[in-house]
């Protein structure tokens, strides 16, 4: 299907077979986290035929050792969004493959089962509406104390405030991408700030590092978008 971004897919592929395909999500989760996909546009798994279940149930097993490979995560979660109101937001079925790594999340414990609370009360299951566990501004906890609550919080070590400035990033990506807002656009420079501190790199190096790739690639004012690269010979 031309407008389906997941059929038009073909640079940067994972790892593919005859009737699938994988490659890296473009807003992860965690670090590594990919998506196996059949290569014939179908919705939902239940589209599915045999052979499209058994080569992307293959690729479930290459992309792990892929994955092992190079990040060495601690477990994975793997699911399947079916439909709006299980959170399907692009209608080419995928399968996300996400590494998880000790200390990613306060407590793991739980796993898909958390995508909401249970309707039967479960055993390892906390409120949900009290768990914040992510990485936000240095002057969250005393705004919070000014309105009369109490902010339970603590000092990320230096791999998990790592991992947490990356997913702050897609966080405040996708907050713009669905609000279009200006506000989240400084979210967005703000944890970029962060990241630079981190890397050893100050704004105006970076600010200097973006304009040089200007000048070198040029920006993006003529909206460019490219479908295809081609050889001289017209394959």
């Amino acid at each position: 299907m031309r407008n389906c971004i997941f059929c038009r897919k073909t640079a940067g592929l994972l790892c593919e077979n005859e009737a699938a395909k994988a490659f890296y999500d473009n807003f992860p989760v965690n670090e590594g986290h990919t998506l196996v996909v059949p290569k014939r546009h179908i919705a939902t798994i239940f589209e599915a035929e045999e052979q499209e279940l058994a080569a992307m149930n293959a690729l479930l097993f290459r992309v792990k050792e892929i994955l092992d490979d190079k990040f060495r995560p601690d477990g994975y979660n793997i699911g399947i969004n079916v439909g709006e109101a299980a959170g399907q937001s692009i209608f080419h079925l995928h399968i996300h493959v996400i590494p998880r790594y000790r200390g990613d999340v306060k407590d793991p414990r739980g796993g898909v089962r958390r995508v909401k609370k249970s309707v039967a009360g479960y055993p390892l299951e906390e409120e949900e509406e009290k768990i914040y566990n992510k990485l936000v501004r240095d002057r969250i906890p005393e705004l919070i104390r000014e309105e009369g609550k109490i902010p339970l919080w603590r000092t990320a070590g230096e791999e998990e405030y790592r991992l947490l400035l990356r997913e702050k990033l897609w966080e405040e990506v996708r907050e713009f991408v669905h609000t279009g807002k200006e506000e989240e656009l400084a979210d967005i420079l703000e944890v970029v700030r962060a990241l630079a501190e981190r890397q050893g790199v100050g704004m105006e190096e970076l600010t200097a590092l973006a304009a040089e790739k200007r000048r070198q690639r040029g920006g993006f004012k003529r909206r460019i978008v490219l479908e295809k690269v081609m050889e001289k010979d017209g394959k």
